[in-house]
């Protein structure tokens, strides 16, 4: 699935890997574990291709759908929690906003012209929206969600309201929501309580997906990998 052949990679006197070799085969969930500064975020950033080896390949199938949560968080804000959630979901995110803009373009009376195009297209967005699980979405973002602390008062208020620590919670829904062939998790626990560990880990193990993980919390881990 992803292999790592001969793999060189330093920055300026640090030496992160010599001829490394590494696999990440279906299915398989992977602990990965070195101290402060080994190289595991590089090895995440390598994969999606946010960073080249010096030397060696990377072999990434193209087709592969990769989901990474990261410990920087982007800007969120102007959306409901539930609607940043779904925005990471991919394709069927997508749909599910420009069905948003099409129904308030349907409703508003400067637009009459463009009705006909407009209709058109709004039916075949709801087409494929249905055809890809859509009418599902929603209860499946409010479900992760809700197992990550949310309680239904903050899913529908506003993202821009969250501490940083909430927003990470968000993000980290948006990367399950995605369900990627290949799940990156660069220290999972950090921003959450004890119920919303004990939420992850089963839904982690339960996952079908390949999953690569860092985690200070050894025994949580532990629980998770098998190599």
């Amino acid at each position: 699935m992803i292999a790592f052949s001969g793999i060189s990679k330093q920055y300026g006197r640090q030496v992160l890997f010599v001829d490394a070799a590494f696999q990440l085969n279906p299915g398989e969930k992977v602990g990965l574990v070195g101290p402060n500064g080994a190289g595991k975020t590089t090895i995440f950033r390598m994969i999606t291709g946010e960073e080249q080896p010096d030397e060696g390949e990377v072999s990434v199938p193209r087709k592969l759908s990769i989901g990474y949560f990261r410990q920087d968080v982007e800007e969120m804000s102007g959306r409901s929690v539930l609607d940043e959630a779904i925005a990471g979901s991919g394709r069927l995110g997508d749909l599910h906003h420009e069905l948003e803009s099409l129904q308030h373009a349907m409703s508003d009376p400067e637009k009459a012209d463009e009705m006909d195009t407009i209709l058109a297209r709004f039916g075949e967005v709801q087409e494929e929206y249905d055809h890809l699980g859509g009418y599902a979405l929603e209860s499946r973002t409010r479900e992760i969600l809700h197992g990550l602390g949310f309680d239904d008062e903050r899913i529908d208020g506003d993202v821009g309201a969250l501490s940083g620590g909430w927003k990470m919670r968000v993000a980290m829904a948006r990367v399950l929501l995605s369900d990627p062939d290949v799940l990156l998790m660069d220290e999972p626990t950090n921003h959450l309580d004890i119920e919303s560990i004990i939420w992850l880990e089963a839904f982690l193990k339960q996952r079908q997906g390949s999953l690569l993980m860092t985690s200070h919390d050894r025994e949580f881990m532990n629980r998770i990998v098998s190599k």
